[in-house]
């Protein structure tokens, strides 16, 4: 078909026509600032958010704020930018707003002024009204209470202390409704995200990943029906004085109203309305820690409290002078099972026993393994005379906190054979030397600095004729001893490394908290539980949530430089900030968040727990 020029014209003009009507045009709107406060009346240390919304401004500075009285102001770092595009009649419009959100929280009673708010937008300034805040103390009166108590009240360093965090709290009844909240309604008034737990966390979260939170039970308290919680946790204080429990902060949200709703099958429902805070702080718990006595305290004492039975074992039985004797010592604790904190328990100190004189012992002990309610220690004793026909009873002094005094207990000793050690006459095996004469020796004495051996180094051995040996032959006679001794070396460490899984656990903490941090969740959620899992694998501490606090306490105990620790403080604070901003987060500050914590895993990767150096060599 052939086209004509006036037709292909018209059709040019057609089309331009349609891409005028489907290709829309697009308006910014003039920027504006937008001010919003939540409420006006608050509770005292209670919370609240302010908003300020920054709307379609090309540039802008942050807002300023000034300090009140009797009331805490902090502009979070995280803001919230978000796009709204709306398409009339062919005419795009945009709407882009960057919300930055203020959290306040009044400290005292009565009327609090907040302070005109300034943001720059676009080179103008845009300034709120001041605000009137009535600030109101929750009175907690009969609602809730809070208590700590110990078994025993009394009690000595490194012996076991059962504590137990109790929430009593009033059961609610709303007398319009008909309406009466059991135990597991009455725990979901316990704001756990807004309560502090102080060392009590630990059991608390755990009980949460195990999906069985603390389970109420009905009680009466002079005659009002309450619901008791219990949180315990086992404590082994390592000085005297108070037991440290940390902050402790209970937040319960007391209902001021409740309503009935139907949900999608028809089913009736409690749905809360208002609420006010009741906040209870617990200061120490009642129990007393005293020293040990300085007085009958044993040589040998290593810290062990509490009862103890121990065995030993030795294999092999028979052996020459000089040979390696494996010794096993268990350790078992008689008591409940958890009054011995058997992670920290050391072995028994073989190397000040003067009984054991005539055996070399290493000068580095053991860990040991602990599995349930014993702990192993494995020690190598080489004999120096075949005169030794047994091992004596191992001494294992400990201090009973049911006597109060200190106790020792004591292995059976296990009987050995010791047979002079085989001989080589050097003065016969070398050229040109005559042979040695003498009975063989039968103890290992010092032949020369540190060397031991059965007799003198004869000095006629030095400077004999030497024995040239090519590279063929060299080989065959290095190979050997050398694949061997690599062999042992690599069997030795993977037997360490599986006696000591910690070890495994903190070579790997760099990569899984790397994993973490690339993983999924929230990038709050991800930086506290990549940083928290990498302090505890580290310190070899259990896997369980840490509260920032106790983050910063434990890695300033295992020596982390100042800089780490406060740039540490400063992303985990910026981690809890995150929960007060609402929105999908900022992406540039999400990214920058996580590339400050991923500076932070190579200072935290080198942090060590105060172990022996056998372990710190292994943990490399």
């Amino acid at each position: 078909m052939i086209m004509t020029r006036t037709r292909m014209l018209g059709l040019h003009a057609i089309l331009g026509i349609l891409l005028t009507l489907v290709i829309p045009s697009t308006a910014l709107a003039q920027s504006t600032v937008e001010f919003k406060i939540d409420r006006r009346e608050a509770w005292v240390d209670q919370p609240f958010l302010l908003q300020v919304e920054v709307v379609n401004a090309e540039a802008h500075d942050p807002p300023v704020i000034e300090a009140t009285e009797g009331a805490e102001i902090e502009l979070l770092d995280q803001t919230n930018e978000s796009s709204f595009t709306q398409i009339v009649n062919g005419r795009v419009s945009r709407r882009v707003t960057v919300t930055y959100t203020i959290v306040i929280t009044p400290r005292v009673a009565g009327v609090i002024e907040i302070p005109a708010i300034e943001v720059v937008a676009d080179g103008r300034t845009y300034t709120s009204k001041p605000w009137r805040i009535i600030a109101t103390r929750s009175e907690v009166g009969d609602l809730m209470y809070v208590d700590v108590l110990a078994s025993p009240d009394e009690a000595w360093v490194g012996e076991a202390v059962d504590l137990t965090l109790q929430l009593w709290v009033k059961q609610y009844r709303d007398s319009d409704l008909g309406v009466v909240l059991d135990a597991n309604q009455m725990w979901e008034l316990i704001d756990e995200a807004g309560s502090s737990w102080g060392i009590f966390n630990e059991s608390l979260q755990q009980s949460i990943r195990e999906r069985r939170p603390p389970r109420g039970r009905q009680v009466d308290r002079d005659g009002t029906p309450y619901f008791l919680y219990e949180i315990p946790i086992v404590r082994h204080p390592i000085k005297a004085g108070d037991v440290e429990i940390g902050d402790v902060r209970i937040l319960y949200l007391h209902p001021t109203g409740l309503r009935k709703k139907r949900d999608f099958f028809g089913r009736a429902q409690i749905e809360l309305v208002g609420s006010r805070p009741v906040m209870v702080d617990v200061d120490r718990a009642p129990v007393v820690v005293r020293a040990l006595p300085e007085k009958g305290r044993p040589p040998g004492f290593t810290g062990a409290v509490g009862r103890f039975q121990v065995r030993a074992s030795a294999s092999p039985r028979e052996v020459s002078v000089g040979d390696p004797i494996t010794l096993t010592i268990e350790v078992t604790d008689l008591g409940d099972g958890s009054s011995i904190d058997l992670a920290n328990l050391r072995p028994p100190d073989l190397r000040t026993d003067p009984a054991l004189d005539g055996f070399r012992i290493p000068d580095t002990p053991t860990t040991g393994v602990a599995e349930g309610r014993r702990k192993t220690f494995t020690e190598t004793l080489r004999p120096e005379r075949d005169d030794l026909t047994e091992i004596p009873g191992i001494a294992f002094p400990t201090f009973d906190p049911e006597l109060d005094r200190y106790v020792i207990e004591r292995t059976q000793p296990i009987p050995i054979t010791v047979s002079p050690s085989e001989r080589l006459d050097l003065g016969a095996a070398v050229i040109g030397t005559e042979a040695a004469l003498g009975p063989a020796a039968t103890r290992l004495t010092i032949a020369g600095g540190t060397l031991r051996a059965n007799r003198p180094v004869e000095a006629t051995l030095l400077g004999q004729s030497t024995i040239r040996i090519g590279w063929s032959v060299g080989s065959l006679i290095a190979v050997p001893p050398i694949a061997f001794a690599v062999a042992t070396l690599v069997r030795s460490r993977i037997r360490h490394r599986h006696l000591n899984p910690h070890l495994i656990r903190a070579s790997q903490a760099r990569r899984d908290a790397l994993a973490v941090l690339d993983g999924d969740g929230t990038t709050a959620d991800r930086v506290h539980r990549a940083l928290a899992g990498l302090v505890a694998a580290r310190l070899h501490r259990a896997d369980v949530a840490m509260t920032p606090r106790e983050m910063l306490e434990a890695v300033e105990h295992a020596g982390l430089d100042g800089e780490s620790r406060k740039e540490l403080k400063a992303v985990l604070k910026a981690c809890e900030n995150a929960r007060y901003a609402g929105g999908a987060g900022d992406d540039s500050g999400d990214a920058e968040l996580l590339e400050r914590a991923r500076i932070l895993v190579n200072p935290l990767d080198r942090i060590r727990p105060e172990v022996e150096s056998t372990e710190r060599r292994e943990d490399r």
